[in-house]
């Protein structure tokens, strides 16, 4: 159930992933910024920023404002939180209100990101982690793929704002599927969670400093920003666009569960985080020395997609291994909550430096050095992790069978 309910959370706020940025332009153009000398170009990504800005800040703040409260009264808080603010942003009627709106939506959709995946995880058991993220990453591609074509379809038939409030009458109805979610309430007592702890533990920063954030810039650099650039000025429409870079979230909504079963099974994530992220460095060299024009780009989406489907998951698993103990101290939703905003210091880093190494290097330029970045990455991981003593962690206890059994509850 948790994951329907998520599934249709995340599509509904994928409707406005195809014109989000257009709407916002159009607004700014009809009614300027307050504040002036800010730019048609800002305001049109504006609305964007503010959303991941809230979202991280909902996910750095998890210790705060999920100890010892009920995670179903937070979750569907938090995604009815999400619904008004999409209702909102449809009869926003100046760039102000669509960029608050998003913002507002953003933090509930970063609540409800961490207590979903907190559910799932809890669901599966220590003995699936992988599994568990390969399902809860698949529910969220799958949304997103099927929002961003409902939301571009119902656009051309009622207009932008219009496909707000269906995206929030969508949302509505996982809402309702969450109220069928079990009560689930942190029994352990907690220390108060204190986030400088993590910093001395140098196997989690090496974790995301040099495979959460180079693999999010990837994403972002590359697949949003590079492509999208390249294509537009070889030529190609922006459906047909659109169409090379969803390749991207269909290969992660149909291959990442795999991966996690098979991932699970070996017991080596570490190993599938460093080969996603060396693969991940590998496509960003296809469109440099591969086929020319549409074909080069399909490869480069594709092997990223797969680079991604295989090193993502695995992540959290290795996360479990080397911040036991802060989890075990402060709970596990404030430590993923830190992570999670490393993961977005990637995805808003990478457009910055894609851009910023253009003007030096060209788009095949800029893709090569991106593939040197992450590959230095992997090398750099791999001896801090040997420094640390983290290449081989001791078991983890609860993976051993069976001080915690997992929840009886069908993660559908």
């Amino acid at each position: 159930m948790i994951r329907a309910a998520f599934f249709l959370f995340i599509a509904a706020d994928a409707f406005s992933s195809a014109f989000l940025p257009v709407h916002a332009r159009g607004l700014s153009a009809a009614s300027p910024m307050i504040i002036s000398g800010i730019s048609q170009g800002f305001a049109s990504g504006a609305p964007i920023s503010a959303f991941w800005l809230m979202v991280a800040a909902a996910q750095l703040t998890a210790g705060f404002w999920e100890r010892g409260r009920d995670h179903r009264t937070l979750l569907l808080g938090a995604m009815l939180m999400s619904s008004a603010a999409l209702a909102m942003a449809g009869i926003a009627g100046t760039i102000e209100g669509l960029i608050l709106w998003r913002a507002m939506g953003g933090f509930g959709y970063g609540v409800a990101m961490m207590l979903v995946q907190d559910r799932i995880l809890r669901t599966m058991g220590p003995k699936a982690r992988t599994q568990a993220s390969g399902n809860y990453l698949s529910a969220f591609f799958a949304g997103t793929i099927c929002g961003t074509f409902a939301g571009s379809e119902i656009a051309g038939l009622i207009g932008y704002s219009g496909t707000f409030l269906a995206a929030a009458a969508v949302s509505g109805c996982a809402v309702v599927l969450a109220t069928f979610v079990s009560a689930h309430r942190e029994t352990k007592a907690r220390q108060p969670f204190q986030p400088l702890v993590l910093l001395r533990n140098p196997a989690f920063l090496a974790l995301a400093v040099l495979a959460a954030v180079p693999s999010r810039l990837l994403i972002a650099g590359f697949l949003y920003f590079l492509v999208p650039l390249h294509l537009h000025d070889a030529g190609l429409s922006p459906a047909e666009t659109a169409r090379v870079v969803m390749i991207y979230s269909l290969i992660l909504a149909t291959t990442t569960l795999a991966w996690s079963r098979l991932i699970d099974r070996m017991g080596r994530p570490l190993l599938f985080t460093v080969l996603g992220l060396a693969a991940s460095a590998a496509a960003m060299l296809v469109i440099p020395i591969g086929p020319p024009g549409i074909w080069g780009a399909i490869a480069a989406v594709a092997l990223l997609g797969m680079s991604q489907a295989m090193g993502m998951s695995p992540q959290v698993t290795v996360l479990f291994q080397v911040a036991r103990s802060e989890m075990d101290r402060f709970g596990a939703t404030p430590v993923l909550g830190i992570y999670r905003v490393c993961e977005r210091v990637g995805l808003f880093a990478g457009p910055l430096v894609a851009a910023w190494l253009m003007g030096d290097h060209g788009y095949e330029g800029t893709m090569v050095v991106l593939g040197a970045m992450a590959a230095i990455s992997v090398f750099a991981l791999l001896a801090a992790f040997a420094i640390a003593g983290a290449l081989h962690p001791p078991p983890d206890p609860d993976e051993r069978g069976a001080q915690v059994a997992p929840e009886q509850e069908t993660v559908a």
